[in-house]
């Protein structure tokens, strides 16, 4: 677990990776010695493998242009297969050619001033600190990014329209408004000193986090994935004045555009600066970790008046153990405000893994029955549309059927 606090500036202060305690005990000394390197070899092994899960992530980030720029060349090369009849068709082609790396290369100024962060050494979580020197020895083992790695990174750019841009408002509305509101009609009438606590599990980019603080709550992001934490370590300690940056997240496909201006129309980034949405100092704080190994330690226990996820629970490989894990974070009485589907992330992991991973996938009506058995009590239900990262003007909109609750920590 890596946890950093984010100031009215958002700035991030950094506590150190809990460590385990060994004692001695009846079985003496040696016993001991061997549970201590036993416990050492596992931690080392484990901070190997998330330097090198973040190498992996921050190459696929520094490979950005090179790949975006491939897709624009296999569009040319296609196009110079056509007749002399049939490019007479476009001669616009090779001015949106040129505009779409154009779009490219302003992607790459906003990933590049993102990972000059981390190499210039300033005052960034330590978790993050080693991306590009990860980065570098990971260059040296594989010479190519994977596709899937390479669309997260295009994710990164459609994420950013969703939770920081004026084009993301309407669907930030259908769920970051919904959530606030509730939380507000539940949470109301604190006082100001003792603020309620909030968690939101799988943050993103933070967005909602700021929204809760902003009306005053104190509020705990919690994200485990680098390309998430990357990012809005970025635009929440980087960020000198709204609008700041342009980005270009749909410029990547040819499909469903009605325009070719439409296709590469820009969105500035952030809309309004971070810092604006918190009220002071300590009113928020980032948990860089998996759900389920950070909250369901003993001492989480009771430690949230609210829990709020959205488009989170289908994240899960158990949903079960999520909803437990909820269950044992928050006070009795307290609540949890959930909004979204259940499109699990995991149903078809053995199509693209080489190992089959567990994946629990129920109906929400097992989801609801399961809640009540282990002990919350719904006070308020309803099925909602919302959408997620969608762009306004394609031919293709995904809009959810989100069910939206309320449920009560009964004692």
């Amino acid at each position: 677990m890596h946890q950093h606090a984010c100031g009215s500036g958002c700035g991030h202060s950094h506590d150190p990776r809990p460590h385990s305690h060994h004692s001695t005990g009846r079985t003496g000394h040696k016993r001991s010695s061997k549970a201590a390197s036993k416990a050492q070899n596992d931690q080392e092994r484990m901070e190997l493998e998330e330097r090198q899960a973040l190498g992996k992530i921050v190459f696929a980030m520094q490979q950005y242009r090179s790949e975006a720029e491939w897709e624009v060349s296999r569009w040319e090369r296609n196009h110079s297969q056509l007749s002399d009849e049939h490019r007479a068709l476009l001669p616009h082609q090779p001015a949106k050619f040129a505009a779409a790396r154009n779009c490219i290369h302003n992607n790459y100024l906003f990933i590049k001033s993102l990972l000059d962060m981390y190499h210039e050494g300033e005052a960034v979580p330590e978790h993050l600190s080693a991306a590009n020197a990860a980065a570098q020895e990971h260059a040296r083992r594989h010479k190519h990014v994977h596709p899937g790695d390479m669309e997260k990174v295009r994710y990164v750019f459609k994420n950013l329209m969703r939770d920081w841009s004026q084009d993301g408002a309407p669907e930030r509305t259908q769920s970051y408004g919904r959530i606030c509101q509730e939380a507000q009609k539940q949470l109301a009438g604190r006082n100001p000193n003792d603020p309620a606590k909030i968690l939101v599990p799988g943050a993103g980019l933070g967005r909602l986090c700021l929204e809760l603080t902003n009306q005053g709550f104190e509020v705990q992001g919690n994200e485990f994935s680098y390309y998430m934490l990357l990012t809005s370590s970025f635009i929440l300690n980087n960020t000198e004045r709204p609008e700041q940056w342009t980005v270009f997240p749909w410029m990547h496909s040819n499909c469903n555009h009605k325009s070719v201006a439409d296709q590469l129309r820009g969105v500035t980034v952030p809309d309004v600066h971070p810092a604006a949405l918190v009220q002071r100092p300590g009113l928020l704080s980032m948990c860089a970790g998996d759900f389920v190994e950070v909250y369901s330690a003993p001492d989480q226990a009771a430690s949230f008046d609210c829990v709020a996820t959205c488009f989170f629970l289908d994240t899960a490989h158990n949903i079960l153990q999520y909803m437990q894990i909820i269950r044992h974070i928050l006070k009795d009485g307290g609540c949890w405000i959930n909004l979204g589907p259940l499109l699990f992330h995991w149903a078809d992991a053995h199509t693209y893994l080489p190992e089959e991973e567990l994946s629990i996938e129920l109906s929400l009506d097992e989801v609801e029955a399961a809640a009540t058995q282990l002990g919350f009590k719904t006070i308020k239900r309803e099925m909602v549309s919302a959408a997620y990262m969608t762009n306004l003007r394609s031919m293709l909109k995904s809009t959810y059927n989100c069910v939206f609750w309320t449920m009560i920590k009964e004692a």
